[in-house]
């Protein structure tokens, strides 16, 4: 794991000869008795772990070294086969930093009330002295990963009107800003890896798209351009056929004259859809959720990466999962089929029974299919052509 960290000041016993290293000496070391120590998240590496900084007090007569995973301090190294539960995420793990006292410096510290941690929820786990209290060893917990995730690497057009993009670590939703050459951009969100513009792409032009990964806080990391993407007239015909929002302008009861205020505009085509695929939802700008969630009439639906209503599953969203009942709704307060527990947020807890472990496994619950990007790593299929032939 690649780690940014402050510059180290190996603390060493200068003395002369031996004498560094006896008793004595460390009795007449002053004593450091708290210590602080602030942590910054820059982004995250290949696997899904933090970037730590790590910084001390400037006037402080220690320094610290690079933080790391506290498996990378185990002596055995040993792995359970076989072991079918969740993988820990980058916030439920615990990491190691040491710190190095100054010459004539020694710590006399253990507890957590002597031991200040800031920044990325940093949590103290325990302490302990080494090579005769020159350094210290902090076990901690950053709590608050989800404030910050990585940028987005990549992203590119299809020819079929759809763009993808690379997952970025710790990112629960994506910003899209798509901007026509004449003028003019809009921002859509999904939570998924690729995203349909067909539906908002309905003149002619060259279109051009930004990808923003979001984090759970809102953190908005370094976007990724995939280009330009150019629409013919007739290309832009075929979307507005399959896509294309009727309208009816009525004018308000009551209202007098024809200023602002005196119509409305009423959407005659959007909402609820169903093909013979299954059920979806169109927008009143002509685009359709797609990896998102939606709350209608006072029922959560969530919407997979092809647009479609997910029912009779379990689905995936950051650290965290929830059942869509067979007709769409997300379960709250009660048993689902696999023996979990939808709570009053939706969000399940308890032991999934054996016979359903297979399909847990398959909707990226499980350890062999988990990762710490959240969503990105979406179980569902995604194409995104769900309804994209424009059936009603």
């Amino acid at each position: 794991m690649r780690h940014k960290t402050t510059t180290i000041m190996a603390a060493m016993l200068a003395a002369a000869g031996t004498a560094a290293m006896t008793p004595g000496y460390v009795f007449a070391a002053e004593k450091i008795s708290r210590v602080s120590v602030d942590f910054t998240i820059e982004g995250y590496d290949e696997y899904g772990y933090p970037e730590i900084t790590a910084e001390t007090p400037s006037s402080a007569h220690y320094s610290c070294g690079s933080a790391d995973l506290e498996s990378a301090y185990a002596d055995d190294g040993s792995e359970e086969e076989g072991n079918a539960e969740k993988a820990k995420t980058a916030a439920e793990e615990n990491y190691v930093i040491e710190l190095s006292a100054e010459d004539g410096y020694a710590f006399q510290l253990t507890k957590a009330d002597q031991v200040k941690l800031n920044g990325a929820g940093a949590r103290y786990v325990k302490a302990s002295r080494l090579d005769n209290g020159t350094t210290l060893r902090l076990t901690f917990q950053l709590t608050q990963l989800e404030d910050v995730c990585s940028p987005a690497e990549q992203a590119v057009w299809h020819e079929d009107g759809t763009a993808s993009w690379d997952p970025a670590y710790n990112a629960v939703r994506y910003k899209l800003i798509l901007s026509r050459d004449s003028g003019g951009s809009k921002a859509y969100y999904t939570g998924g890896t690729s995203y349909d513009f067909k539906p908002v792409m309905l003149r002619k032009g060259s279109y051009s798209l930004k990808v923003c990964p979001l984090s759970r806080s809102g953190y908005q990391a370094g976007h990724a351009d995939a280009g330009s993407f150019s629409v013919t007239k007739e290309m832009a015909e075929a979307y507005s056929e399959a896509y294309g929002v009727e309208t009816e302008t009525r004018k308000l009861d009551g209202a007098s004259g024809d200023g602002p205020g005196s119509v409305e505009v009423i959407c005659k085509n959007t909402g609820w859809k169903q093909d013979s695929t299954g059920w979806w939802y169109q927008n009143e700008d002509g685009s359709y959720l797609q990896y998102d969630w939606a709350e209608l009439n006072g029922d959560w639906y969530f919407f997979g990466s092809d647009g479609y209503m997910v029912t009779d599953r379990a689905v995936r969203w950051g650290n965290d999962s929830y059942y869509m009942g067979p007709d769409g709704r997300m379960a709250v307060n009660q048993e689902i089929p696999d023996g979990r527990r939808a709570g009053t947020d939706g969000i399940l807890t308890g032991t999934v029974r054996s016979e359903y472990i297979e399909q847990a496994a398959s909707n990226g619950e499980m350890k062999d299919h988990y990762s710490n990007h959240g969503p990105a790593s979406s179980q569902e299929d995604n194409s995104a052509y769900g309804p994209a032939s424009g059936q009603t």
